[in-house]
């Protein structure tokens, strides 16, 4: 079975990356976090709803080669997401949706984040600085404008109805 690497699958191993479980291929959190995971995962096709396991606040299955391709895509992230492009645009939704946020002053941040992490905003364009246990986004206009169109969980944050919205002169 040859995987593909694809922007839904991209977003997928993002969301992964930082809520992962130890049991097979999931993740733990809250409610809407499960949910997205798990239609994410049932509408890509990684797996069908009878071998999707619920057990209190996880979600997860087993397939050991969806399991090798998401560690292998993990490695390699600087690498697979250098460019500025649907992949990327994905892959950081994922990472935003399942760890990040946008506090009440407006500064975007992301939780649990590592060097690589970090190194991948920079390379991007995006900066990063690490302020205690997040990483705030330096860019966040030019962040939150590039994930967009991938976002799933903060979609209705009134940060993205400002983006893409250009303003008048006289206002």
């Amino acid at each position: 079975m040859k995987i593909r690497l694809t922007p839904e699958l991209s977003y997928i191993i993002g969301f992964w990356r930082k809520r992962r479980t130890k049991e097979g291929i999931g993740i733990q959190g809250e409610d809407k976090y499960l949910e997205v995971f798990s239609q994410q995962i049932l509408e890509q096709k990684l797996t069908t709803s009878d071998k999707f396991l619920h057990e209190g606040n996880q979600v997860y299955f087993y397939h050991s080669a969806y399991r090798k391709f998401f560690q292998e895509i993990e490695k390699e992230q600087l690498e697979r997401y250098k460019y500025m492009n649907d992949y990327a645009a994905s892959y950081l939704a994922g990472m935003f949706d399942s760890a990040g946020g946008i506090d009440e002053k407006g500064i975007v941040y992301l939780m649990r984040m590592n060097t690589p992490d970090e190194m991948l905003f920079i390379r991007l364009g995006f900066g990063a600085k690490r302020r205690e246990d997040k990483l705030v986004v330096e860019r966040p206009k030019a962040f939150l404008a590039f994930i967009k169109n991938y976002v799933k969980i903060h979609t209705d944050h009134r940060a993205f109805a400002l983006i893409g919205k250009k303003r008048r002169k006289n206002q």
